[in-house]
C-alpha cells in the first residue's frame, strides 16, 4: 500500500499535467495539487507572503523546466532557499535533452528528473525512491534533534527517563556516545573505564534473573560510592557491566584509581558467585582507555575489543588509544 502524500505538480501544460497526474494516481498517489507556473507554485507553498503553505505540507515536487516567465530551475532554487524545504525532493521534467541545462537543474538543487514525454514506469520509480529517500532522512533529522537534546541535558546536569537505565537508576549507555560526541564537538580527549561483574552470564544462568539483577544493584551502588573524579560519569552500559566516561581527560591515571577503588569495594562485599571457576565471590574486572578528539568516535569499541582480548578475572587493563 502506498504511503499518503501530498503531490504539487508544477507544468504550465495542462494535458501533460493531467497525463503526469494519472500516471501517479495509478501508482496510488491520489493527492496530487495543480500549478501552472513557479508564481503559483510558491502561492500554494506560501512562498508568496503566506506563512503557510496553502494546501498543507507538500512532500514532493514535480516541476516542467520549462515555465512562463520564471523557470523552473530558477523555481527550484527559489524553493531550496526556504527552510522549511531545503530537504523538499524535487523531480524535474525536461522535453529538451539539453545535459548544460539539466547541470543547472541539479546545481539549483533538484534531486532527478524525468524526460517528457514521461513514462509511468520511470516516473513512478523516481517519485518512490525520492520518497523513500526523504522518509530515511526525516527519521536521521528527528535522531539528530532527539540527541542534540539530550546531549544539551546532559550538559545542563539533566538526565530525561530515556537516559536512565531503570534497574540501577544509573545513566543509561547512550550518555557514553553523547558525552563523546560532546567531546569530539569540542576538541577534547577522553578517558573511559569498562568494569565487568566476572562470569555475570555464569551466575544468572544459575542464580535466575531476580538474584542477577539484586547483584547488579548491589555492584552499582558500591561502584557509585567509590572515590572519582568529579567529572566523570558512571553508566549502567550492558547487562552486568558498567562504564566511567571522563571527559576533557587528558590521561587514564584518575580513572585507574577509580577502577582500582571499585574492584576493591566489590571484593569487600564478599557476594557469594557459586557458578565461578576462579574464585568463590563476586569480582570485577577491568579496562581503562584514552583517546584524543580525532579518535574518541571509535573509542567504546576498541576498548571492548582489547578487554575482551586480555580478560583475566580481577584484573585490570590500560590501553591508549
Amino acid at each position: 500500500m502506498t504511503p499518503k502524500v501530498k503531490l504539487l505538480i508544477v507544468d504550465d501544460f495542462e494535458d501533460s499535467a493531467d497525463i503526469t497526474a494519472a500516471y501517479l494516481e495509478d501508482g496510488g498517489f491520489t493527492d496530487v495539487s495543480f500549478a501552472r507556473s513557479a508564481e503559483e507554485a510558491y502561492e500554494i507553498l506560501g512562498l508568496d507572503g503566506g506563512s503557510e503553505p496553502k494546501d498543507g505540507d507538500i512532500d514532493l515536487v514535480i516541476m516542467d523546466i520549462v515555465l512562463p516567465r520564471i523557470d523552473g530551475i530558477e523555481a527550484c532554487a527559489r524553493i531550496r532557499l526556504h527552510p522549511r524545504y531545503r530537504s523538499l525532493p524535487i523531480l524535474m521534467l525536461s522535453a529538451v535533452d539539453d545535459v548544460d541545462l539539466l547541470n543547472e537543474a541539479f546545481m539549483a538543487g533538484a534531486n532527478d528528473f524525468v524526460s517528457k514525454p514521461v513514462h509511468q514506469v520511470s516516473l513512478l520509480a523516481r517519485v518512490r525512491s525520492l520518497l523513500r529517500l526523504r522518509r530515511e532522512q526525516q527519521r536521521r533529522e528527528m535522531r539528530e534533534t532527539q540527541l542534540a537534546q539530550q546531549r544539551l541535558d546532559l550538559q545542563r546536569g539533566s538526565l530525561d527517563s530515556t537516559l536512565i537505565d531503570p534497574l540501577t537508576r544509573l545513566a543509561s549507555a547512550q550518555v557514553v556516545d553523547l558525552t563523546l560526541r560532546t567531546c569530539i564537538d569540542r576538541g577534547d580527549g577522553a578517558c573511559l573505564a569498562f568494569l565487568q561483574i566476572d562470569e555475570f552470564a555464569a551466575f544468572e544462568r544459575e542464580q535466575g534473573k531476580d538474584e542477577a539483577d539484586r547483584l547488579v544493584r548491589k555492584v552499582a551502588g558500591a561502584i557509585a560510592a567509590t572515590p572519582a573524579p568529579l567529572a566523570a560519569i558512571l553508566v549502567a552500559y550492558e547487562r552486568g557491566a558498567f562504564m566511567v566516561v571522563l571527559p576533557r581527560a587528558s590521561g587514564t591515571r584518575s580513572i585507574e584509581k577509580t577502577c582500582e577503588f571499585a574492584r576493591e569495594a566489590v571484593a569487600e562485599l564478599k557476594i557469594a558467585h557459586g557458578s565461578s571457576v576462579f574464585t568463590d565471590t563476586v569480582t570485577l574486572s577491568s579496562a581503562v582507555a584514552f583517546a584524543a578528539a580525532d579518535q574518541l568516535a571509535d573509542l567504546p569499541s576498541r576498548l571492548l575489543v582489547d578487554f575482551r582480548r586480555g580478560w583475566r578475572t580481577g584484573n585490570s587493563h590500560v590501553f591508549t588509544g
